[in-house]
């Protein structure tokens, strides 16, 4: 154990070293020794592992941002999967938990994946420390560079806002454990955070968040917990929901951004988005059901159904559960479908993987975040050949192996069992060829394709919008805006 602590401090010094003096070299020969430390299945406990795995990420981030490509950079990619890693060992250092969950953000937010980031700031920002000082920094500077690319005015406002309160509560502290963040609060540094809070001091100081919002909506009870549901857990398609779970946040507002079209084209690819939208709606509503297990109950009876002995669930609630899954991973490849009509790839197979992704050049060649976060999160529900090497591997428990599930759901056979009985084996098991999942992990995984399937709706709007902000100007079309036909 005391050898193992100073192999970790004697590792730490090197990395800081490397990086303070910019060693690549010395960095990629440092990390060959920590990933034989952590393949070495002989030595060390899970606290020591994920210490070393968080020391590994730290040089990937290093090299990462060396590179300055976010499309095509395996550095940060190798950077998240051990973040991931860090999450999967039983006893994880707990003392550098919140320091893995900043990095991991800033991983994400390197890679455009910039909804996915915030709620991790945001558990970095809980307990004051130095992952407190960079994450509220971090945060604030991220919704501030976000709100550039927003197109609901309002929505705007708010991230503004909500970043101006963040970053007053990084400055209210009056001590910082980094010299670039200290710096670039004051005017002599002319940073983009400095010339903001001068701007927006005078006009966001009295303004409330969106919590002190007086909307209050009046529904039935069921219908309250379910928007109270969609709020708490960031369902809402509203980019309103990342910053706070106010009941001001609970619509749907998210609309297909204003885009060049022919005069006689009909509104088809804002009518395709409002389609997802809707699906998705359901889908998310078809989940809540299941997970609270509302369903007609002589749907069960009478079916005389296989017992595996191994506590396997048919029932109902399952079952809506599952539907849910399949039709969220359908929204992923409309989404695929939908960027192949706007920008005119002409695919012969098209679908949310990142074998789609990496074969449009047109897609890369944008230079859009968007279209960025769109393909890193595309990778994490493609197959991967090796096990280890896909990244759906290394990711936290809910979303583990979510591509293989969408596939045995379309294809297979997905058995739900109890919590207590799961390891439960009665007989032979050469035609068992079925899925296995708890139910508690089946919902985990849901709530994660759930989430994502938002996200990924998210990104593509914004991704079309900063497409369509920087064409250039033609004769020869008009501009679409949401008045176009509302149901």
């Amino acid at each position: 154990m005391e050898n193992n602590l100073d192999l970790l401090s004697s590792l730490a010094l090197d990395i800081d070293s490397a990086i303070d003096n910019e060693r690549a070299d010395l960095l990629i020969t440092l990390s060959d020794q920590i990933n034989c430390l952590i393949n070495d299945k002989k030595t060390g406990s899970d606290n020591f592992k994920s210490t070393l795995t968080f020391y590994l990420s730290n040089i990937y981030q290093f090299l990462g941002a060396r590179k300055g490509d976010a499309w095509d950079n395996p550095d940060y990619a190798n950077a998240i999967i051990c973040h991931r890693k860090f999450y999967r060992y039983n006893e994880h250092a707990e003392n550098i938990l919140h320091k893995v969950q900043v990095n991991h953000a800033n991983s994400l937010e390197y890679l455009c994946r910039i909804f996915e980031a915030i709620p991790l700031w945001k558990k970095g920002i809980v307990n004051p420390g130095e992952p407190q000082e960079v994450a509220l920094y971090r945060l604030a500077s991220g919704l501030l560079n976000l709100s550039s690319y927003l197109y609901d005015d309002s929505h705007t406002y708010y991230y503004q806002l909500y970043s101006y309160n963040y970053l007053k509560k990084l400055k209210s502290k009056g001590f910082f454990y980094h010299s670039g963040i200290q710096s670039s609060f004051t005017p002599e540094s002319d940073s983009l955070i400095s010339k903001f809070i001068e701007h927006a001091q005078d006009s966001f100081d009295s303004d409330p968040d969106l919590l002190g919002h007086d909307y209050m909506p009046r529904h039935a009870k069921e219908e309250m917990r379910y928007r109270a549901w969609c709020k708490d857990n960031v369902l809402f398609l509203n980019p309103l929901n990342d910053l706070d779970s106010a009941w001001v946040v609970d619509h749907d507002v998210l609309g297909f951004p204003p885009y060049s079209t022919p005069v006689s084209e009909g509104p088809y690819l804002s009518a395709s988005f409002s389609s997802m939208k809707n699906e998705y709606c359901f889908h998310r509503h078809v989940f809540y059901e299941g997970i609270t297990k509302q369903y007609r109950r002589f749907i069960d009876k009478d079916k005389y159904l296989t017992d595996t002995l191994d506590g396997v669930l048919y029932n109902g609630h399952i079952e809506k559960i599952k539907s849910a899954l399949r039709g969220c991973f359908s929204i992923l490849d409309k989404i695929s479908k939908l960027l192949d009509k706007y920008y005119n790839l002409n695919s012969k197979d098209v679908a949310f993987n990142r074998q789609w992704f990496s074969r449009q050049a047109i897609l890369k060649d944008q230079a859009n975040p968007f279209l960025t976060a769109l393909y890193w999160l595309s990778k994490d529900f493609s197959p991967h050949d090796g096990k280890e090497q896909r990244p759906s591997y290394w990711l936290e428990d809910e979303a583990f192996e979510v591509r293989e599930l969408r596939n045995e759901l379309e294809h297979g056979w997905v058995r739900v069992v109890t919590e207590k009985n799961h390891h439960s084996l009665f007989w032979g098991n050469a035609h068992d060829y079925a899925y296995k999942v708890t139910s508690l992990e089946l919902i985990d995984k849901g709530m994660y394709v759930l989430k994502q399937t938002r996200n990924a709706l998210i990104y593509m709007c914004l991704a079309i919008n900063h497409t369509e902000k920087n064409k250039p100007d033609k004769d020869d079309g008009i501009t679409l805006s949401n008045r176009v036909p509302i149901i």
